[in-house]
């Protein structure tokens, strides 16, 4: 029998606006919970990492209960509170492995990082420890739910062994059931099959509200950002590029020449990734060495391989900095020219275009070099073979075949015609090739992340079972698909505009 005072509780919690912003001050903050496991390396943590996470997560546990914090006036098991601690902490350290080193080795630095990252979330909530639990609920219910939602009936030992929906750690699931029970959003059955779990009508609306809960906050998109920043980092990018956009690298660099770049110049990159442009196409060299290029980009690892080109090529005038074009770590008027090639439809782009301009003198350079504008890959005839069970699962949720495959329809040239002067628009054909299906599949599925609104909706184990079942039909479906059905050419799109002389005021 479920407890009714504490199904109340919880859901009136869920239904209040704040949670959504608490999820984004999380997310902002850098404490995260990661359930997508993206990529095929396990992880490791040192010893004294190990037992300096076991210290906060005792401490944490201890001062949770002690005040009674997570669900007030409703305790929950020690072991459900370590837990939630547990994988609060070791995904914060993780995450912060993954961007500043681009590796899955945790150290004592990284665990003391995300100690410290949770308390200074902690401090500044309103509801303390209380916002950590409501975090915690929102991304680990969402996912222990879809998976009973997904399969409809699902075996109560497979869902407490974690199977089919969180093999990297199950020793929460057993107190989360209890819970979930307990406010009677589950239930269970004995049948031929044995004890099956499905979601009562109370279980579909929470799940319903969780989802809409992260999709707002953007925790959906987070994981698509941070699966793209492992893959791409894990993988030979700069191969892999070329493999898929055969012509890709000519495109980019007539559309440099054609930026009217002189010596001396002080130029922004946005999403460098591995110096592509930079270094490959040169960049560097446009503006001589008397310029210098400030190559900016989120994924350190990425950053480490342009480190590299430019130590091994003797390369002095590339300066290398970690952010997002979203909030550029640059003065007002720092740049005389700002460029993006082939990133800004991975960001928010109204914002990275306004950044851009301000970081940019009057009378400075703004361009973008894109991908063609809401790609369907399935123009590619074996494509549309190939991906017919992604687009089964699209059509079966409702949701778009994929997503961050190029910016809408006419937002480039409406984003320049906001934000600068004398807008030149141009296109350049653009060569797709699946022909090596391997490259095709790591880039647009694994890396690029164009499928996340797909792959969100499916338990862990489902989603590499697909991933496994594309690579494994690959192979023959290549083999039997001619040159002119595996490739096709789209548009890719361009924009330069010169930042006004007057512009609108600086961020403050």
């Amino acid at each position: 029998m479920h407890d009714s005072n504490l199904f109340s509780v919880v859901y009136q919690r869920l239904t209040a606006p704040e949670v959504i912003e608490v999820v984004k001050r999380a997310l902002n903050q850098g404490v995260v919970l990661d359930t997508w496991m993206n990529g095929e390396v396990e992880e490791q943590i040192s010893e004294d990492a190990e037992a300096a996470l076991l210290e906060a997560i005792e401490r944490l546990t201890s001062e949770a209960l002690r005040i009674n914090a997570i669900f007030p006036n409703n305790p929950l098991p020690r072991q459900y509170l370590r837990c939630a601690f547990h994988e609060i902490l070791f995904s914060t350290a993780l995450y912060a492995a993954q961007k500043k080193m681009g590796r899955r080795d945790v150290n004592l630095r990284q665990v003391e990082e995300a100690v410290d990252c949770l308390s200074r979330f902690i401090a500044s909530e309103p509801r303390k420890l209380t916002a950590v639990g409501e975090f915690f609920f929102v991304v680990s219910a969402h996912e222990d739910l879809n998976a009973i939602a997904y399969y409809g009936r699902m075996n109560r030992e497979d869902f407490l062994l974690g199977r089919l929906h969180r093999p990297w750690s199950n020793i929460v699931l057993n107190p989360s059931l209890l819970l979930y029970q307990q406010l009677g959003l589950v239930r269970n059955r004995l049948c031929g099959d044995g004890e099956m779990l499905s979601l009562t009508p109370d279980g579909l609306n929470v799940f319903a509200r969780l989802r809409s809960i992260l999709t707002d906050a953007g925790e959906f998109d987070w994981r698509s950002n941070n699966q793209r920043w492992v893959i791409f980092s894990e993988a030979d990018y700069d191969s892999l590029h070329g493999r898929i956009f055969p012509n890709a690298r000519r495109n980019a660099g007539e559309y440099l020449e054609r930026l009217g770049l002189k010596d001396g110049m002080r130029v922004l990159e946005v999403g460098c990734g591995t110096g592509r442009a930079t270094v490959d196409l040169g960049l560097c060299d446009m503006v001589g060495p008397n310029g210098s290029v400030t190559a900016l980009d989120p994924t350190a690892a990425l950053l480490q391989k342009l480190d590299a080109k430019c130590r091994e090529r003797g390369i002095h005038n590339v300066r290398i900095v970690q952010g997002v074009a979203e909030d550029l770590p640059f003065e007002d008027d720092s740049f005389d020219a700002a460029v993006a090639v082939i990133s800004l439809h991975f960001t928010d782009a109204p914002k990275a275009v306004s950044e851009m301009v301000r970081v940019t003198k009057p009378g400075g350079i703004v361009s973008a070099f894109c991908p063609p504008p809401e790609t369907d890959i399935r123009r590619i005839p074996m494509v549309a073979h190939w991906f017919r069970p992604l687009t089964d699962l699209a059509e079966d949720f409702g949701v778009p075949f994929t997503e961050h495959c190029g910016l809408p329809i006419g937002h480039l040239k409406e984003l320049f015609d906001k934000n600068t002067e004398d807008v030149r628009f141009w296109n350049a054909p653009e060569i797709v090739s699946a022909a090596d299906y391997r490259s095709f599949l790591t880039f647009f599925v694994k890396g690029a992340a164009h499928f996340q609104n797909v792959f969100c909706r499916l338990p862990y184990q489902e989603r590499w079972s697909i991933i496994q079942r594309l690579e494994d039909s690959g192979a023959a479906i290549a083999a039997a698909t001619s040159e002119r059905e595996n490739s096709y050419v789209f548009l890719d799109e361009a924009a330069s505009g010169r930042v006004p002389e007057t512009k609108t005021p600086p961020r403050t």
